[in-house]
């Protein structure tokens, strides 16, 4: 800068010249003049698609709120709500540092797989009946589990477990799917091999599957959704018979409608079921998409105050 006031007044040389003949950018000299101190500084680095700080804020916090469910799920749980639209790998940086990972124990992969892959609704489901222990006695919920969605067709408490009871069930859940017919998965349970569900399945013309003895991995879906019911209502149905089917019902329609299932690619049964995955897909990049424009734009204003 001095060489440059000295030729000015020396030559006359406009200040472009003199630029010119020492290889200095104008807008470098300008941006020196502008400057209070030419004393070196050091740079702040320009990283304009980082995570506000409101947005780690919220993550955290609704982490918080769900302090059993993994990182994944969390992050299309607030994409869908709008808490936080950013992808997994950084939802699991923010919880990492935070010390907000839920680490869960990896399961063992099952052997009792089926050859069969339903690539539509109502191709195949799977049912069973689960105990359930209200007001000092049994009862029994009986479930139908679609293989390709994870919804939850039909569900019945039943108060008597017979082949009775679960042909009258099996039966409502035909009924349910116009003319469907689907292949049912199930053990070797007495309330399944009998007479009267062997009828139903006749008079539909339904494929009956029973899994290998003694291997419930064979009917894992239907057994780790039994799973989720223990998990989620903590095994408390209420006092009677009544508040129970009450609970169970709330409980289906969270697991169908609103709860994220991570086979399904975090979305809800419901969603596949009705086929509209590809929706909740597009509609979840265009979130993200805009979140990450709204991210360089409050980021880029920060860094050009900061300077």
């Amino acid at each position: 800068m001095q060489i440059v006031e000295q030729t000015k007044k020396r030559s006359g040389w406009r200040v472009y010249r003199t630029l010119a003949a020492l290889g200095l950018p104008r807008s470098v000299y300008y941006a020196w003049k502008k400057r209070d101190s030419l004393e070196d500084r050091a740079g702040k680095p320009c990283r304009v698609y980082e995570l506000l700080p409101e947005e780690r804020t919220a993550i955290s916090d609704y982490a918080l709120q769900f302090p059993k469910i993994g990182y994944r799920k969390l992050t299309w749980m607030m994409v869908d709500a709008g808490v936080a639209c950013v992808g997994e790998s950084s939802v699991y940086r923010v919880l990492s540092d935070a010390d907000l990972l839920s680490r869960w124990k990896r399961s063992v992969v099952s052997s009792g797989e089926y050859n069969f892959r339903p690539n539509a609704p109502n191709q195949q489901w799977h049912t069973d009946v689960m105990y359930v222990w209200i007001a000092a006695r049994f009862y029994f919920l009986l479930s139908f589990v679609d293989a390709f969605s994870r919804y939850i067709v039909h569900h019945k408490l039943l108060i008597s477990l017979d082949g009775k009871s679960v042909a009258t069930e099996l039966q409502a859940a035909i009924e349910t799917v116009d003319g469907k017919k689907p292949r049912v998965v199930h053990d070797h349970g007495g309330e399944f091999v009998n007479r009267d569900v062997a009828a139903v399945v006749k008079a539909h013309n339904l494929i009956d599957i029973k899994t290998k003895p003694r291997h419930p991995e064979s009917n894992g879906i239907v057994e780790r959704f039994n799973g989720t019911v223990r998990d989620e209502t903590n095994n408390d149905y209420g006092d009677n018979y009544l508040q129970a089917e009450a609970i169970i019902a709330k409980l289906m329609h969270h697991y169908n409608e609103e709860r994220l299932h991570a086979t399904l690619g975090y979305m809800t049964p419901v969603t596949w079921h009705r086929g509209k995955p590809d929706e909740v897909r597009d509609e979840r990049s265009r979130r993200i998409a805009a979140a990450r424009t709204n991210r360089k734009t409050i980021n880029q204003q920060r860094f050009q105050q900061a300077a």
